[in-house]
Parts: C-alpha cells; sequence; structure tokens
C-alpha cells in the first residue's frame, strides 16, 4: 500500500502492518488461546429481518470463520462474526496485560466523491467528536447548531464570491460557538486516559480507514462499549476548526517532498483511476469547500457492520471477548448492501511516462511499474524478487549502485492494492548527478534482475531473513493486529495469508527471472525530483473564535464509563535476578536478559564515545559499514551475514557510538567471528574512501535545505551556543584529510575502549558471558558532555528563513538541575501538558484554535543528575499563524494556573500507566543503563509512581511557578514573508540566523558533474533499508537524538 496518513500526522510506509512500534511488554507464558465460543446465534427481535441479513453477508465478500487456529499458524488466529456480520479476528498472546485493538473499515480514499477528496480523511477525525451520549452536556440543545452548521456549508459550496463565503464562514465561527455552549471536546480521548487506554490514533488510506489503540485486559469491556456508541451515533460537532486542523495536514504534505514525489508517481500510473486521481488528503479546493452532506452520506454508505472488522491481540481470547463484543458492537449497528466502489479505469502504460517535481533537499529520481493486485498469484515471487533487489547490504541495487558508492542511496519497494500495484525503485543523486543519469542506472540493475544474475544461494538467504523477520514481528501484538486487518481490508481469506509464508519458502530463482521479465518491462513511469520550490497554494489563516474548553465537563455516559467496575491490575518492576542479570567485564559491564520468546538475539557494545571526543570516528564506523574485512571485500562480508540471517548495525552521534549485532542465536559464535575478523582487519582504501567524502559532503549540502534538520540544529544552537553537537562535526575540509590508516586503527581499537555489553537472546549470563565479552586494553572514556543551556535573561527568537507553508517552532524554558525528589512531580506536569490529545496543550492550540496540527510540550530532566532540566515545547503550524501560536503556546507553558480536574485525569493516566505497562525484555538492558546513568540503584517506578499518586494541585503548581514569566528560548523555522516577524519581535528579541552558521561544515567543493559523479567505483557498502522514507526516518531520529 501507498503511505497511510495518520491523525496525529504520521505517514506510514505500504509495510506499515510489519512495522509498527510496539510497547513495553513482558511475557506471563506462551499460553494457548482457549477454545472459541461459538458465534452467538442472531438475537430474537433481528430474527424478522434473517433472510434479507444472510443475502446481504453473502454478498459482502467476508472471510471464512475460523473456529480453531489453522495448522502451522503461529498467530493462533481465530475468526469470528458478531450477529450484525462484524468480523472479529482474535491473535492470543499472554506477554502484558494488554492488547491492540484496532476496528477497520473497508474504505478509504479510494471512495470519496471526485468532487469531495479528502472526505474519508475528514470524516477519520471527526468520529473523534462523540455521539448524542458524550462529547456534549445536552445533545438536543446542541442538534439545531449542527443542523445550521451542515446547511452553511452547502451554502459555501454555492458561495458566488470572496465577499458572500466570509459571510457565511462568519456565521458558522458563531454557530460552533453555540455549539460550544454544551460540548465536551476530546471526552473521547479524555475517558480512555482515565482508563489506561494508549495510543489511540487512526489512519486513512485508499481502501481502508483503521481506528486503533492498546487497552489494558481490563477494560474490555468499557472499550467495546465506547467503541459500540462511536460507531453507532456519531455527532459531527466543531467541525469548523477541526477542518482548520486538516488543513495544517495538507500543509505538511505540501512541505514533504516525498509525497510531492508520490503523487505525482500516482497521477502517472493510474491517470484514469481514483488512486492517482486524487489523493488522501485531498485537493485544497475541496478542502476550502468540504462537502459536510457527503461526509454523512460517507458515513452511512460504508461504515457498516458488514463492511468492517474488529482485529484483537494480547491479553484477550475467544472465549472471553465474544460475548463482549455481541452485546455492544454486535448490536445497534444493522448490515446494509455494499455499493460497488466509483467507476475507475487502469490502462495499460505505454512507452516511458516522464514526470518532475521541483522540491528542497537532494536530487533523485523514481521509477515505477505496473504490478498485480494484492490477490494475484505472483505477489509472492515479486516480494522475493524484491528483498533480491535491495534487502540490507547485499541486494542489486545495493551491490551495485551503494556498495559501489556509485549514488548515495537507493531502493525498491512493492505496493499492492485491491485493484492494482506496483513495484518502485528509487536512487539518491550526489552534488553533479542528473535524474536522467540515475535512471540509467536504475535500469542497469533491473536489467542484471531480469538476466538472472543471482543465485539460488541469495534467493535461500532472503528465505531466511524473512523467518527472522517474521519472528521478530510476532513478538508484537501491533504487528499481528496489522497483518489481520490488512487480509480483511484486502479480502484474503485467513488460509491464504497462513500459506504465504510457505509459498514464500517455495519461490526459486526462476520464478523470480519470470516476474522480473512479465513486469519490469518497457512501459513504466519516471518521476524526476529537481531542486526548486514547490508551488505552494493559498491557504489563508480563517477568523476561528477560541472555542472554549472546560475540562470540568463530563457527560453523563463518560461517568458510566469511567464507574465501570473493573479488576484492578498490579504493576510489576523490574528486578535484578530475576528480569536480567549483570556480570563485571573488563571493558564495563554486561548485563543480560533473557528472551523466551523465540531463538533470536541482540547484542550491543555501547561506548561513552562520539564524535565529540573522536572527530572522526562515526565516519570510521561509515566507512566500516562500506568496506570488506581482509581480503574480502564489502560484498562477501556482508553476503556472509545475512546468509547467517545476521544483521550488523552501526550508530554514532556526538556523545555515545554502538555496534549491534542481531540475529539467529544459534549463529551467534559465526557472527561474531565475521564481526572479528571485519573490526581487526576492515579493509579500508583510498577510493572507498574518496567516494565516502564525496556522498557524505553531498547529504550534507542536501540537507542544510531540509526544514527538519535545520529545526534540530537550530534548537541545538539556540538552547546551547558553541557546545551544539552540529558545530562539532569534521569539516567537509576536515574529512577530506581523514585517512585510511587512522580511520583503520579507530575501528581496530573501538572494542579496546570502556564500554557496556548488552545481550538479550536464549541463553543466560553464564553461558554468554565469555562468548560475548570483548576487548584488551580497555582504555578510558570518560563521561560524555553534560548539559548546559544557554544562559538567557530574556525571551529569545531564533528565526531561519525556509521557504514553506508551515512554520516548524521550538520553544525551552531552561532549569538546573533537576532533584531526584522532583521527578515525579516533572512527569505529572508532562502528562498535564501533553499526555494524550485531551490533555492542554492539545486541546488549546489545535482543538479550541485550530492553530496547528501537531502540538506538544513535556519536561526534559536530562539523563544524569547533574544534567540541566528543561520545560520544551513543540508545534508545526501554517506559517501565518505563527505569532498568535506562540503567544498562546507561552501562555500555557508559563502559568501555575493548574486545572484541577485535569490534573485527576493525568494522576489517572499515569496510574494506569504505570499498573498496566510491562517493559518489553528486549530493552530491559537498555533501561538498566540509564537507570545507572540516573544514579539509581535499581528500577525507580515504585517509588515514583507512589510519589505521582500523592501530588496535589498545590504541589504541581508550586513546581509550575518557577516557569511564570520566565524568558524562553523560541526556534522558529518559516517563510519570512508569512510568519510575521515584527509580531515575533514583539514576543522576544529576534535573532535571525542563516544556515551556514549552525553547522561545522565550511565550505562546500564545486560539484562534480557527469559521468565523473557517476563513475562505477569498487564495491563496497551503505545499503539505508527499504525505501527513501524509511532512510529519511532514521536521519530524523538522529537528528533528534
Amino acid at each position: 500500500m501507498p503511505g497511510l496518513v495518520s491523525r496525529f500526522g504520521r505517514v506510514l510506509p505500504c509495510s506499515w502492518m510489519l512495522a509498527l512500534a510496539a510497547s513495553a511488554c513482558h511475557p506471563r507464558g506462551s499460553e494457548p488461546p482457549p477454545d472459541a465460543e461459538p458465534t452467538p446465534p442472531p438475537t430474537a427481535s433481528a430474527d424478522s429481518d434473517a433472510p434479507d441479513r444472510e443475502a446481504i453477508l453473502a454478498a459482502s465478500d467476508l472471510p471464512e470463520l475460523v473456529e480453531q487456529p489453522l495448522a502451522d499458524d503461529p498467530m493462533g488466529v481465530t475468526i469470528h462474526r458478531l450477529s450484525n456480520g462484524m468480523t472479529v479476528y482474535i491473535s492470543t498472546d499472554r506477554q502484558k496485560p494488554r492488547f491492540s485493538a484496532w476496528i477497520g473499515v473497508r474504505a478509504g480514499s479510494r471512495m470519496d466523491p471526485a468532487d469531495s477528496t479528502g472526505l474519508a480523511h475528514y470524516l477519520e477525525h471527526m468520529l473523534f467528536k462523540g455521539t448524542d451520549e458524550y462529547g456534549t452536556l445536552d445533545a438536543d440543545k446542541e442538534a439545531p447548531h449542527v443542523e445550521r452548521v451542515r446547511q452553511l456549508y452547502a451554502e459555501l459550496r454555492e458561495a458566488p464570491g470572496e465577499a458572500e463565503r466570509k459571510k457565511i464562514l462568519a456565521e458558522i465561527d458563531d454557530e460552533t460557538q453555540a455549539m460550544a455552549e454544551y460540548a465536551v471536546p476530546n471526552e473521547h480521548s479524555r475517558m480512555y486516559g482515565s482508563l489506561g487506554v494508549e495510543g489511540i490514533n487512526a489512519f486513512t488510506s485508499f481502501e481502508q480507514t483503521v481506528y486503533v489503540g492498546d487497552v489494558p485486559s481490563n477494560r474490555l469491556d468499557a472499550w467495546a462499549t465506547v467503541e459500540a456508541e462511536r460507531f453507532g451515533d456519531p455527532v459531527f460537532r466543531l467541525f469548523y476548526p477541526e477542518l482548520e486542523a486538516v488543513y495544517e495536514e495538507k500543509n505538511l504534505s505540501i512541505d514533504n517532498p516525498f509525497r510531492q514525489v508520490r503523487e505525482a508517481l500516482y497521477a502517472a500510473l493510474y491517470p484514469a483511476h481514483p488512486y492517482g486521481t486524487q489523493t488522501t488528503i485531498g485537493e485544497v479546493e475541496h478542502l476550502k469547500n468540504p462537502a459536510y452532506q457527503d461526509m454523512v452520506d460517507y458515513f452511512e454508505r460504508w461504515y457498516v457492520p458488514n463492511n468492517m472488522a474488529i482485529a484483537l491481540a494480547g491479553d484477550v481470547d475467544a472465549k472471553t471477548v465474544l460475548p463482549v463484543l455481541e452485546k455492544t458492537l454486535g448490536r445497534g449497528l444493522s448490515p446494509k448492501p455494499v455499493p460497488p466502489p466509483p467507476p475507475g479505469e487502469l490502462p495499460p502504460l505505454s512507452g516511458r511516462v516522464f514526470r518532475e517535481v521541483f522540491a528542497d533537499g537532494e536530487e533523485g529520481v523514481t521509477l515505477a511499474w505496473h504490478a498485480p493486485a494484492s490477490d494475484h498469484e505472483d505477489v509472492v515471487a515479486l516480494e522475493v524478487m524484491d528483498r533480491l533487489l535491495d534487502d540490507a547490504k547485499v541486494g542489486l541495487l545495493n551491490v551495485e549502485l551503494e556498495l559501489t558508492q556509485r549514488v548515495p542511496s537507493a531502493g525498491s519497494y512493492l505496493s499492492t492494492l485491491r485493484e492494482a500495484g506496483n513495484y518502485v525503485v528509487t536512487a539518491e543523486a550526489r552534488a553533479g548527478q542528473t535524474p536522467e543519469e540515475l535512471e540509467a542506472m536504475l535500469l542497469e540493475v533491473i536489467a542484471k534482475l531480469k538476466a538472472g544474475s543471482f543465485t539460488e544461494q541469495d534467493v535461500t538467504a532472503v528465505k531466511l531473513q524473512q523467518t527472522v523477520r517474521l519472528k521478530r514481528q510476532l513478538e508484537y501484538p501491533g504487528a499481528r493486529v496489522g497483518k489481520m486487518m490488512s487480509a480483511f481490508i484486502e479480502h484474503r481469506q485467513w488460509s491464504d495469508v497462513v500459506d504465504h509464508d510457505g509459498r514464500f519458502q517455495a519461490v526459486t530463482r526462476d520464478d523470480v527471472v519470470r516476474v522480473a521479465n512479465r513486469y519490469l518491462g518497457d512501459d513504466y513511469v519516471v518521476v524526476a525530483k529537481r531542486k526548486g520550490k514547490p508551488e505552494i497554494p493559498k491557504l489563508d489563516k480563517p477568523t476561528i473564535t477560541p472555542v472554549k474548553i472546560d475540562p470540568s465537563r463530563r457527560s453523563e455516559f463518560a461517568q458510566r464509563i469511567e464507574a465501570m467496575p473493573a479488576t484492578q491490575l498490579e504493576p510489576e518492576w523490574v528486578e535484578e535476578g530475576k528480569h536480567y542479570e549483570r556480570r563485571p567485564l573488563p571493558a564495563g559491564d554486561l548485563i543480560t536478559a533473557v528472551n523466551d520468546r523465540n531463538d533470536l538475539f541482540s547484542l550491543t557494545y555501547q561506548a561513552k564515545r562520539g564524535y565529540r571526543k573522536d572527530p572522526y570516528l562515526c565516519y570510521a564506523l561509515e566507512l566500516l559499514s562500506l568496506s570488506g574485512a581482509g581480503k574480502d571485500d564489502a560484498e562477501a562480508v556482508q553476503k556472509e551475514l545475512y546468509g547467517l540471517g545476521t544483521s550488523v548495525r552501526t550508530s554514532c552521534n556526538a556523545e555515545t557510538s554502538s555496534i549491534t549485532v542481531e540475529g539467529l542465536d544459534s549463529q551467534l559464535e559465526a557472527s561474531l567471528a565475521v564481526l572479528d575478523r571485519w573490526l581487526a582487519d576492515p579493509s579500508f582504501d583510498a577510493q572507498t574512501l574518496r567516494r565516502l567524502h564525496d556522498n557524505t559532503v553531498s547529504e550534507r549540502r542536501d540537507g542544510m535545505e531540509k526544514d527538519w534538520l535545520l529545526t534540530a540544529a537550530l534548537g541545538d544552537y539556540a538552547k546551547y551556543g558553541d557546545r551544539s553537537a552540529w558545530l562539532h562535526h569534521p569539516s567537509n575540509q576536515a574529512l577530506g584529510r581523514a585517512r585510511p590508516a587512522a580511520l583503520r586503527k579507530l575501528i581496530s581499537s573501538f572494542l579496546d575502549h570502556e564500554h557496556v555489553t548488552l545481550y538479550f537472546g536464549p541463553r543466560r549470563a553464564d553461558a554468554v558471558t565469555e562468548v560475548v565479552a570483548r576487548g584488551k586494553r580497555h582504555r578510558k572514556t570518560g563521561d560524555t558532555q553534560l548539559r548546559e543551556y544557554r544562559d538567557i535573561d530574556q525571551t529569545l527568537v531564533f528565526f531561519l528563513h525556509k521557504d514553506g507553508a508551515k512554520a516548524n517552532v521550538r520553544f525551552t524554558i531552561p532549569r538546573g538541575p533537576l532533584p531526584r525528589e522532583q521527578r515525579p512531580t516533572a512527569r505529572l506536569l508532562s502528562e498535564y501538558l501533553s499526555g494524550n490529545m485531551s490533555a492542554l496543550v492539545f486541546q488549546e492550540i489545535r482543538e479550541s484554535r485550530g492553530l496547528a496540527y501537531s502540538a506538544s510540550s513535556n519536561y526534559s530532566p536530562g539523563r544524569r543528575p547533574a544534567d540541566e532540566s528543561s520545560l520544551a515545547g513543540f508545534m508545526s503550524t501554517q506559517a501565518d499563524k505563527t505569532p498568535e501560536a506562540v503567544r498562546t503556546f507561552l501562555g500555557l507553558l508559563r502559568t501555575d494556573e493548574i486545572q484541577p480536574e485535569r490534573l485527576v485525569t493525568a494522576q489517572a493516566m499515569l496510574d494506569q500507566e504505570y499498573r498496566a505497562t510491562r517493559i518489553d525484555p528486549r530493552w530491559i538492558n537498555r533501561w538498566v543503563v540509564e537507570w545507572d546513568e540516573r544514579g539509581e540503584s535499581g528500577d525507580p517506578r515504585p517509588w515514583e509512581w507512589k510519589a505521582s499518586q500523592e501530588l496535589s494541585v498545590a504541589d504541581v503548581a508550586a513546581f509550575a511557578k518557577g516557569f511564570v514569566g520566565a524568558p524562553v528560548i523560541v526556534v522558529v523555522v518559516g517563510d519570512r514573508e508569512r510568519v510575521g516577524l515584527e509580531a515575533l519581535a514583539e514576543i522576544g528579541k529576534v535573532q535571525e540566523l542563516s544556515a551556514d552558521e549552525l553547522f561545522s561544515y565550511g565550505k562546500f567543493p564545486p560539484a562534480k558533474a557527469g559521468k565523473e559523479a557517476a563513475g562505477k567505483g569498487t564495491k563496497a557498502g551503505k545499503g539505508k533499508g527499504k525505501g527513501a522514507d524509511e532512510a529519511e526516518a532514521k536521519a530524523k531520529a538522529k537528528a533528534t537524538e
């Protein structure tokens, strides 16, 4: 699938269901699911329409029921049907007292009317606004205003001119205010917060809209009751300010080059089909004139139980779940015939179809071919083909283009939908390279693929890596529900899903050659990404009177939900000897945690050394990933590791560095033997180093045009001044002076420095200590630099100009080191300000005023006792809203007026979090390292939990008083002509900077042009994983770190 638009603004790649991050967990044994209870028969009241209901269900293409898990199904899935036709998928996993819960609809932007694009997505937003039972104090008094807003939006679409539009919008604003007299904004999130439900979110794509949450298992009844009410009788209240949040989301997409490329790609691939003629977020003109009634009609048409499914994974079983779901989600909603989607044609491509987009950052090219739909038998062979082309550092793209450093990065992915699919390959340009040169290189690799330039052994290695991936995914309920929901959306029988892994293992080299030649022909789309400025459509700042939010309001429904009886969960704390073991080694401690879920291991060597202490260390680790070992070249080393089912990755920043090895525990010794050989004798040569230098300089140059990186660098400069990590990278000229011998020494001595060793796997500490212990001399590294903020005596606004529709804004209020006893207070304040969508910052910035799409705040206590702490905030807002948004946000941060009702909710959320959270064993040893750095003797959560529940309003107010009137560091990255610098100058002293002042890169050499820049080079390796968006996400994470 293409990217998914999330309510929180995340863009998830096509493999979203397999890449979801899991919440913390702890195994409780591998108990099989209890025998499934048969689906209850239809209720007596429904008997009269039973024939119609059965006919409707028969025509709905629903999956076959699975009352007992299928043989060879590692997820143990069962499938059931509620009496109204809603499908239920269940996968039991007793790792923690929680379950992931998704409710999905087989409807997305593919079903939007052609003149109302974006409708499915903003309907998703509105289904968080409540019903006639919650989200309001009096639905009857509110109803006339809701109806009038519906009428006014119909009039808005027919308005003859701007003056008439403004008049109608003013009346919509008035009606919204009248509606707000009864509204309880975001009561949905507040209810869930008090129950301990986390991760409340939703996403929309072409053919699905899915609502997600992570629920404590003792709150099954309450969750099901709320969801039944949500979908039973929604009220689309407060549409006007919420639509403004959708505008903000549109601004994010306008400024996102990846989105621009993808939209151009789909428009060219599917010019006569909604896949290509409309986008999920929608066209600007359609968002300016939203179709309120079309939204209502869409809900009635598609949100019917026989077009919906519930997927549950975690601490649940059919015997417990089905009776609860039947009396809640199985009632009230009635099945209806599901109409066919709007028509669309899928003509074949003819020849080379060329498109181009203009954006900041690196130039690049994307090629795409038509591929079969999700249910086609060739899909599994195409998946294997994709791995052979781009996986880790051994695919043909990786070997031919990345290991040789002909390009900075290249990748591929397969995307399948219900009616069509596509196969995509991409490459990023180095300075001086053109999209046309990249296209030729990609086609050269595709030709090798079609000619079968790979072995059966390569195919076998892909299958082994797939086995490892599937084992890892099973650890997380989020991956399980994603897989189940994907099957429902794609109309696939579960037996087909279970058989898929077997079919993957049966694919041969000949199968791959066949599908490569069948689908990757001469008819394809090219999208060239060139440097330039995208056209930014005008979205004027509307007049929105802030919606008054009274946190003391509670609907009767919410009170009943929160009062529902539930067995209280008891927290579980991490204990040494029970959950982890520690062994002293000459280099530093070994910390181990047992993996009793599967036979995978993860081993990390982590040192307090980064480029601040050793300027070339990170560069040397990057070069290592491009190099061989001894007489073996880079390709041979990577393929040896890949064939073992092993991956090796390095991480390096200003303060720390690490090497992580992961794979099958049976191959631990063999994997470490490869690592030892690699570190002892890395084959660094001048040509590989020169090409790394060229690519690094090119990536630096392009990075200085990316707003997220500029925001990170400006933020660090504003907070730390000359101590900013971005000002301590070795310069371009310094990188040019680096020599292979010196870099080789940094690698060969890496494990001879102090480091902590972290092992997670099936073996206990005594059995693994001698296997993983490394290092000889163990040189002292010392501690990392303490966090110290810039001294300020007035509010300072640091501004950097960046063309775009949005502005990124950061806030920091520095404070000294946080005393240990105040950590619970700081944590509670963070929860109060930004715990979920019902918290203060989100409600006041987005829900009340529509000033930003994303807005959050937290207290940053520092990693060590001597680190300075701070109150921080972040938002992304439409550029012309910046001054108002900044003033509003500052008012929320600098006040000691703590609202008692919000604090009660925040404390309840924290209490439930402590009770229901189980730290995942995979990450326990990393938590232990963090607790060590804080000076804790063990898990600090027991005393933090107790202290947080004893805090009063006066305690939090006293803590917050330190921020009242305090000077603030404000960071703004946006368009100078739109953000209003004069207005910002009224907030604080403005200091405008250029990108060059934020980085230590120095001068950039002239770009090498043409074929010199595209020369072949020697094989080395710099694979960046699957797809440009993943590489970007990794870079963003590093920047944030």
